[in-house]
């Protein structure tokens, strides 16, 4: 009987920690998508900073582009140099352990 017990806490040690270990892995990185204006751009390290407004606040999503980033002005392809500080943007972008990556940077025509 006793070493029924002790199977039995082993089993659900077990199974608690691979619940843990799970859960964590599900959460994963989180992907978010706004809309803001740009407020600060460095092409030479591919970041951009675009501030969201966000009830009555302002949410800044600033980092670097990813490697497969999109870019889109006027609904064609872009690079980060056809983006200016004061451009209304959608941007779509990463929450990752080091900070925000960003994955889409488009703007309408101007």
């Amino acid at each position: 009987m006793k070493r029924l017990n002790h199977v039995r806490f082993l089993g659900l040690a077990i199974i608690f920690s691979l619940s843990i270990y799970g859960a964590q892995s599900l959460a994963g990185e989180r992907i978010y998508q706004m809309v803001g204006d740009i407020t600060a751009l460095d092409l030479e390290y591919k970041t951009v900073v675009v501030e969201v407004p966000l009830a009555g606040k302002t949410f800044t999503v600033g980092g670097p582009l990813s490697s497969e980033a999109v870019l889109e002005r006027g609904g064609q392809s872009a690079i980060l140099a056809d983006f200016q500080v004061g451009d209304r943007v959608t941007v779509k972008w990463e929450a990752t352990g080091q900070g925000h990556v960003i994955l889409l940077l488009r703007a309408k025509k101007t």
